[in-house]
């Protein structure tokens, strides 16, 4: 009998169907939607490229349903190494070189390659500049040494803060390499604060020094170049130099704040008020200062907070009459 149809049950709705396959198991509607395991090579060859560089299959080519072959990007072709060397390059050489490898037993041929990897630039160019600057370097001397670090204690006194930052300064001037600078002043500060009463100083004398300077402020008795001096005489237990890089912490480089949102005025005049509440204090909050100070306001961040008060440090101190 051609026309006859058997009474069947889906496997997986469960509906009851009529088909003239006695062993069929899936009513039409569940084998519309049953997962095609096999992609025929006919179809896969079918496929185009697009613009962005990613195989798809052209619509109404690949059957419904089907899951979806293995992306396959293409590579892109990495633009050549720079073989011009500017004044920018160059500077950008000479940082890695001196931040990374200046201090390194690391073979020089392998440094060249290292940094021309580096910045994707011919390896001529990292290793005429390399020469070029070992050539020029200067001996550091004890006698140099001493002007270098006369020089850093210039730029903490004054709170001067050249771009790319004082050792950079330092190291450009007496053509020397950064570490070394770096490493004559760290070690020349901490043989100050070997010699102090207090090498390490606490947070609470730490706050200590930062009240007797605004209270100083506030009084107007000596000039700004004077008042470490007498900071470490009242308090005894700190140096002058130890005053200095204290205050030169509370007046940080305001340029670090520059992607910063400046709060409200409102809000500004509400962080300062909680600042002059703060050195009325005995001793310091539990919690830092500006994470004290935000949480307290509600409305602004302990980076909105620092950047609110080091702006108000340093006015204060450019309208100090007494230079």
């Amino acid at each position: 009998m051609s026309g006859m149809k058997f009474r069947r049950t889906c496997s997986s709705c469960n509906a009851t169907f009529f088909s003239p396959d006695r062993k069929a198991s899936q009513c039409l509607k569940c084998s519309k939607k049953r997962v095609v395991k096999h992609v025929p090579a006919a179809v896969q060859a079918e496929f185009k490229q697009p613009a962005h560089g990613v195989r798809v299959a052209p619509r109404g080519t690949y059957p419904r349903g089907a899951p979806a072959p293995p992306v396959r990007r293409e590579k892109t072709a990495r633009s050549p190494k720079t073989t011009v060397l500017t004044p920018e390059l160059r500077a950008r050489i000479i940082e890695v070189f001196e931040t990374d490898y200046s201090d390194k037993s690391v073979k020089i041929k392998d440094v060249h390659g290292e940094i021309a990897e580096k910045l994707w630039v011919k390896r001529k160019l990292v290793a005429d500049v390399v020469r070029e600057l070992n050539q020029s370097k200067v001996e550091f001397t004890d006698a140099l040494k001493s002007k270098a670090i006369e020089m850093y204690k210039r730029f903490v006194e004054n709170g001067h803060r050249p771009d790319g930052g004082r050792r950079k300064a330092i190291s450009a001037a007496f053509g020397v390499p950064y570490k070394q600078v770096m490493n004559a002043i760290r070690e020349w500060s901490l043989a100050q604060y070997e010699q102090s009463p207090t090498p390490t100083p606490s947070r609470q004398q730490l706050f200590e020094i930062e009240k007797t300077y605004w209270r100083e402020l506030d009084q107007e008795r000596y000039r700004l170049t004077e008042m470490p001096d007498r900071i470490a005489e009242h308090l005894g237990y700190v140096t002058r130099w130890q005053v200095l890089r204290w205050l030169d912490v509370l007046h940080d480089d305001e340029r670090a704040f520059l992607s910063v949102s400046d709060p409200s005025p409102e809000l500004q005049e509400r962080i300062i008020e909680e600042y002059r509440n703060y050195l009325d204090l005995p001793a310091p909050p539990e919690h830092g200062l500006h994470i004290t100070i935000a949480d307290t306001i509600g409305k602004v961040s302990p980076r909105q907070v620092h950047k609110v008060l080091q702006i108000h440090r340093h006015k204060r101190r450019a309208d100090y009459p007494l230079v």
